[in-house]
Formats: structure tokens, C-alpha cells, sequence
């Protein structure tokens, strides 16, 4: 009832909620996989999924099996990594949550550097979003996580990364732009989100961060842009707002690292929006491996 590969069987049948898409991911055929959870049922004497529900239920003795698997995992990883911290950085892997944002302006420089100095490490980054990224850590499934805060502090420790500033990316045709002839000035001019009013304006869907800082200024200022396209990421809005068709809202870390930003003019708002504060996160009885210590110091200090 302790065989590694039974109880990830199980962890992957839960986490995909049907034997089909488990099996795949576990690279073995569906019958096989049925037989091997029909074993673990004999041996416990009670099922572990409820089979009448989809996706997949667990029952009582599923969700116990489950609990104490997932304090298996745990025990697995954290000797893993207790093993490749003596290698000194030789060798070992490094999985890091991000958004697909952060991973493309904030990450990318960073993760060759790494490899650079540090080729036996295997990298790899977990994209998802904000609620996808703290389950990761939860469940263990990356060192950490790049996540704003507050987090919760009974599940959750950190180390801090930086702080990011809201400003507003101007194409250069845009009326906002026009004092300025289309290019960046020596100083970030500083203008009232109220300008916007009736003006084109690319916001973010509402499921994201940002959106809500769109929505507080709206509210603030009294101020109604005219919303010309709705983007999911603000990688997509910067994109968009380089061809032309309207500010965004955008952090000044993502202006220093966006490729697209020698298209655009960069603003400083006049009225305050709270600094996003970045933060490597991490399970609190998650011990950091070196790796991922390593990583995050080179963050901190770019």
C-alpha cells in the first residue's frame, strides 16, 4: 500500500479527475491503470473513487488514501532535494510557477543566465494563473512561485523581489501623445488617469489583476475611457497599444523589459495606485532547495 508508483497513480487520477487522462499522463495504457487502482482498493478493502460521478469522486477512505499520499509526495521531494543540495549546484531541477506574462518580460533573461552558470540544473516553469499558481504550491509541484502580495501566512512563505509601479504605455499616435511628438522624454511626464475620458483604452478581462486597478481609477477619477478592445493578458494590451489602438495599463518593470516599448510613450499617473509587490512563494513547510535559493538571490539583486 506504500509502492510510489500505486499512490501517484491515485495523485494523478485525482488531479486529471478522469482514468483516461491520468493514463496519459502517466504514459500507460487505461487498463492498466484501472487494474493497478482495483489492486489498491483490494489491499485497502474500500473503493477510493466514487465511479458513478464525473469527472471522479472520492470516497471517505479516497480522501484518507489521498491525505496521506500527498504527505508521501511530500517526504519524496523533500529528500530529493535534500540530496541535490550536496551536489552543490551540479545537478538537480529547479520548477518555478509563473504567470505566461511574467515568464515572457521577467523570467526569460533571468532563466538563461542560470543555465549558463549553472548547466547540470534542469529548469522548467508552470504557467498558470494566480489561483492555478499558489494550488502549485500547495500540491508541491513547483520551489516556488512568482506571486503579488498578500499571501496567506499559515500556507505560505516568501522572500521579497520587487515592487512594481503602475504607469500607462501611450501609442505614439494617440492624442495624449501628441505634446510629446510621439517620443519618450528625458523624464516620465505625469498626467491625470482623467485624460482618458472618451479616449481609446485597451483594459484587461476581469479576471486579472490589473482590471481591478482599471476599475479603481475609473471609480476615482470619474473617468470613463473608451474601451476599444478587451485583452487577456497585458502582454496582448502592450502589443495592441504599439499598433495603435489604445493606452493600457502597465507595470514599469514589464516597460523596462517589453520588447515592444521603444514603440510606445510611458506616463506616470497623478493620482496613487499601490505598488504590486513580487514575491517569491513558497509552501511554509516547504523547505527551499539551494537551487531555488540561488535563483531567487539572482533575483533579488538584479
Amino acid at each position: 500500500m506504500i509502492d510510489e508508483h500505486e499512490w501517484r497513480s491515485v495523485l494523478q487520477v485525482v488531479e486529471d479527475g478522469t482514468f483516461s487522462a491520468a493514463a496519459r499522463h502517466l504514459f500507460i495504457s487505461q487498463p492498466s491503470l484501472s487494474q493497478c487502482i482495483k489492486k489498491i482498493e483490494g489491499e485497502l478493502g474500500q473503493p477510493i473513487f466514487d465511479r458513478s460521478q464525473t469527472p471522479l469522486a472520492l470516497t471517505e477512505a479516497g480522501r484518507i488514501y489521498v491525505r496521506e499520499a500527498r504527505r508521501l509526495a511530500a517526504v519524496a521531494r523533500d529528500m530529493k532535494k535534500a540530496v541535490e543540495d550536496l551536489s552543490a549546484l551540479q545537478t538537480g531541477r529547479l520548477v518555478i510557477g509563473s504567470s505566461h506574462t511574467r515568464s515572457f518580460c521577467y523570467l526569460a533573461p533571468h532563466l538563461v543566465a542560470f543555465h549558463r552558470m549553472f548547466p547540470g540544473i534542469d529548469l522548467e516553469v508552470l504557467e498558470g494563473s494566480v489561483v492555478q499558481l499558489k494550488e502549485y504550491v500547495r500540491q508541491g509541484k513547483v520551489d516556488f512561485a512568482l506571486l503579488y502580495a498578500p499571501l496567506p501566512e499559515r500556507e505560505f512563505s516568501f522572500l521579497p523581489l520587487l515592487d512594481e509601479h503602475v504607469c500607462l504605455a501611450i501609442p505614439p499616435n494617440h492624442p495624449l501623445a501628441t505634446p510629446y511628438h510621439g517620443k519618450q522624454p528625458l523624464t516620465r511626464p505625469v498626467i491625470s488617469f482623467s485624460a482618458l475620458q472618451g479616449l481609446p483604452f485597451i483594459p484587461l478581462k476581469p479576471h486579472r489583476q490589473m482590471a481591478s486597478v482599471y476599475e479603481q481609477l475609473c471609480r476615482q477619477t470619474g473617468t470613463q475611457p473608451q474601451e476599444v478592445f478587451v485583452a487577456d493578458t497585458i502582454i496582448g494590451a502592450m502589443r495592441l497599444a504599439s499598433l495603435g489602438m489604445g493606452a493600457t495599463l502597465v507595470t514599469d518593470m514589464m516597460m523596462e523589459r517589453q520588447e515592444d516599448h521603444e514603440h510606445l510613450l510611458y506616463v506616470s499617473l497623478a493620482e496613487y495606485v499601490e505598488p504590486r509587490h513580487l514575491l517569491a512563494g513558497y509552501g511554509s513547510r516547504q523547505p527551499l532547495s539551494q537551487a531555488a535559493r540561488e535563483f531567487i538571490r539572482r533575483l533579488q539583486e538584479s
